[in-house]
């Protein structure tokens, strides 16, 4: 039997940071869920959305009243993705990424000039 169940690990993007989180699915960062920025108040509002580097529709992203609203609306749509999403285009989205990073990073191996 294959098991098609959505694993998803919610967590906070930074320690100091309470409110902001990133979601995780077998182990790429796929997500965001934070406090929309504009918001204020104690009954802020919730934004989260899917971070994945290719076009997304727009019900990839989206608005909750509250934290938990939000975790299931940011999962319904990643289901929705991966259901919609042939797996080959979604690694060819992921290497590409990858590649893109790899380029923008600082070069290990390359020396420092030397003044002189």
């Amino acid at each position: 039997m294959i098991n098609n169940a959505i694993t998803l690990s919610i967590r906070p993007k930074w320690p100091e940071i309470s409110d902001h989180y990133a979601a995780w699915s077998q182990g790429r960062e796929i997500g965001t869920i934070r406090h929309a920025r504009d918001a204020s108040g104690p009954d802020r509002s919730w934004e989260w959305f899917i971070v994945v580097p290719m076009g997304l529709p727009a019900w990839a992203s989206g608005d909750a009243p509250d934290r938990d609203t939000a975790i299931r609306a940011f999962s319904a749509a990643w289901g929705r993705l991966l259901k919609e999403t042939q797996p080959q285009r979604l690694q060819r989205a992921w290497e590409l990424g990858h590649a893109a990073q790899s380029r923008t990073a600082p070069s290990q191996c390359s020396p420092s000039p030397t003044v002189g």
